[in-house]
């Protein structure tokens, strides 16, 4: 009986830890600012062109780049920043479900948000070439809380999205030696979203990758 009993729960124990493993998630850091690898502020509207979009790192970033902007680096919890994942770059800018959210920092860190570990809800640990997005928009007072928000504003609320990038490793098992989101640079915030982005949150689908500003 005793042997019964043993062989059960090794039985149940050994099924637990499987299920456990398919269901496991993998997981990544993202953000615009982590230590040694990228530091890509954001910027807000320029004054004296609210439409323009502009992105690429400035002199001060990391890696260095030539970009300039009119506006200031966003600060402060009012606005959000949200990470996307997708198989395909397609795929991530049809998506309106974020991974996760963040804030801004303020002060000197101003346009920058704290860089995290999360896990992706939809991909396992070790699932390779993941495609990832960084979509930033003011919220409003908090009132604003996902892209589709922000889309069904009609381009009344400032926004601005990164290009659609690849980890260059394999989502990882845990938070130790996660691939992070180093491809990010700066870009600026505009009022009126180009009008792929608009198709984007009302069609729910788009094929057009964002160039990269110098």
């Amino acid at each position: 009986m005793k042997t019964t009993t043993a062989t059960a729960l090794a039985i149940l124990l050994l099924g637990s830890a499987a299920a456990s493993s398919l269901s496991a998630q993998g997981h990544f850091q993202w953000g615009n600012s982590i230590s040694r690898i990228v530091r890509a502020p954001i910027y807000g509207l320029d004054p004296m062109h609210p439409t323009q979009s502009r992105s690429g790192n400035t002199a001060a970033g990391m890696p260095a780049g030539t970009q300039t902007y009119g506006g200031v680096p966003i600060e402060g919890p009012g606005y959000t920043a949200a990470i996307y994942t997708g198989d395909t770059a397609a795929q991530v800018m049809a998506s309106i479900t974020h991974v996760q959210l963040d804030t801004f920092r303020s002060g000197p860190n101003a346009g920058l948000t704290t860089s995290q570990v999360t896990s992706d809800p939809n991909r396992p640990p070790g699932t390779a070439n993941v495609h990832y997005q960084l979509r930033v928009w003011d919220n409003q007072g908090g009132t604003i809380t996902c892209w589709a928000q922000v889309m069904a504003a009609g381009g009344s609320i400032p926004c601005g999205v990164s290009d659609v990038l690849v980890f260059s490793t394999p989502l990882s098992v845990g938070p130790l030696g996660p691939p992070n989101t180093g491809g990010i640079r700066s870009f600026q915030l505009t009022a009126v979203p180009e009008p792929s982005l608009v198709a984007l949150g009302v069609l729910g689908f788009g094929t057009l990758f964002f160039r990269r500003r110098k």
